[in-house]
């Protein structure tokens, strides 16, 4: 089983690009593969619409802040 583990929005010259961290853990529940990378720019539409909204979200917490 794959397991993500942390993920990270950044906005490149391609568009928004998903770095995801991820650990392979077997059937008796050991790690085989840990901190292992895929990197993708999202294109799927409503994907990026979550995207859109958790930047707001965020956005929205730091200008709240004092």
């Amino acid at each position: 089983m794959k397991k993500a583990t942390s993920m990270t929005v950044l906005t490149t010259a391609e568009g928004k690009r998903l770095s995801i961290t991820f650990s392979e853990i077997d059937d008796n529940g050991n790690i085989i593969k840990e901190n292992e990378r895929v990197n993708k720019v999202v294109v799927n539409r409503s994907a990026l619409d979550c995207i859109a909204e958790l930047e707001d979200f965020a956005q929205d917490i730091v200008d709240g802040e004092k």
